[in-house]
């Protein structure tokens, strides 16, 4: 959830400043071709363009709307102006630089299959108006100067390239999003897993031990080993290297053969595994969170309750496969 709603605010960011640092070129490409053909409706071509882009990105970001629907529209209303100019004009071959940053979103949206759909219906689009102006004389080519040549070809490359980087930018962000979220979901299902990993295991545990009370029923266990979980997250036990069975036993109100078959019973566990179990816990989310670029693997290790170095290369080894200093050169955790 944490990453999808990260996901969204950067999606929601790069629409706001595409919007943005666009409409300078929009209103200077307007004013560009309301100079070079003021009879034309080529300026309010853009002008219009940019006015629903501008009200369509706003609502569709007031809506919520999806980052593909609206992209997808602003690209599906970029062809149709291109063909616009395209039928009106005839020979802006340059425009047609524009479909680079395009075709980035395209290919970040899209698998292959969409992306081919998509290249016919631009390269028919793109090709269209030339083939329908050899049989109709429905376009003004334009007669520019080279200075007014210079400029539009300058503007479209500078803002091609502007949105080029801009994407480029912005969709490694979002890869980036993505793939930390897909890691930080594998981690937490190792993480879940470590309270089976310190598994005691036994057989069928003998009922009518005569250190345990025989009225002692199944929901008294399960009401204790909760009771005993909770007391653990809520103060942090596990931190306390001296912390022992009996402590844990006199803070419950119960003596330390009931717990300790209480935690068997209804955690399948013993007490020094449970306190290792979180101990490791700890040390993985202070990895996660770049804890050993600040501190020492003995800081972060001891801060969790580890009171040698030998136990806890034991027991990280024992869980994760690999010593701590392998573990953190892993590439995530390079950065």
């Amino acid at each position: 959830m944490q990453t999808n709603n990260l996901l969204l605010q950067k999606e929601k960011e790069f629409m706001k400043n595409f919007i943005l640092f666009t409409a300078p070129f929009h209103l200077f490409m307007g004013a560009f071709y309301y100079i070079v053909d003021p009879e034309g409706i080529g300026h309010l071509l853009i002008f219009l363009f940019f006015l629903c882009v501008l009200f369509g990105g706003t609502l569709g970001l007031k809506k919520n709307l999806s980052f593909k629907f609206l992209s997808t529209i602003y690209i599906f209303a970029y062809s149709i102006l291109q063909y616009s100019f395209y039928l009106l004009y005839n020979s802006i071959l340059i425009q047609a630089l524009y479909y680079i940053p395009i075709f980035l979103l395209l290919n970040y949206h899209y698998n292959i299959k969409i992306m081919l759909l998509w290249s016919i219906y631009i390269v028919i689009s793109f090709l269209s108006p030339f083939l329908i102006s050899k049989y109709f004389n429905i376009s003004h080519p334009l007669k520019l100067s080279k200075t007014e040549d210079l400029i539009q070809s300058i503007s479209t490359f500078v803002t091609v390239l502007f949105c080029v980087c801009f994407n480029l930018y912005y969709i490694k962000i979002f890869h980036k999003i993505k793939e930390d979220g897909a890691i930080k979901s594998q981690n937490e299902d190792k993480k879940s897993s470590l309270m089976q990993t310190f598994t005691v295991k036994t057989t069928d545990i003998n009922h009518e031990n005569p250190d345990a009370p025989e009225s002692v029923t199944s929901d008294k266990f399960e009401e204790l080993y909760q009771k005993a979980i909770s007391c653990l997250e809520e103060k942090k036990l596990w931190q306390d290297p001296n912390f022992s069975l009996n402590q844990f036993a006199e803070i419950l109100c119960t003596n330390r053969t009931y717990l300790s078959r209480t935690l068997k019973e209804k955690g399948n566990t013993n007490f020094y595994n449970l306190l290792n179990s979180y101990r490791i816990k700890q040390v993985l989310d202070d990895f996660d969170r770049l804890e050993h670029k600040n501190f020492t693997i003995a800081f972060i290790y001891q801060k969790a309750g580890f009171a040698y170095q030998a136990s806890f290369n034991r027991v990280f080894k024992q869980v994760t496969g690999c010593t701590a200093t392998e573990y953190l050169q892993q590439e995530k955790y390079q950065i």
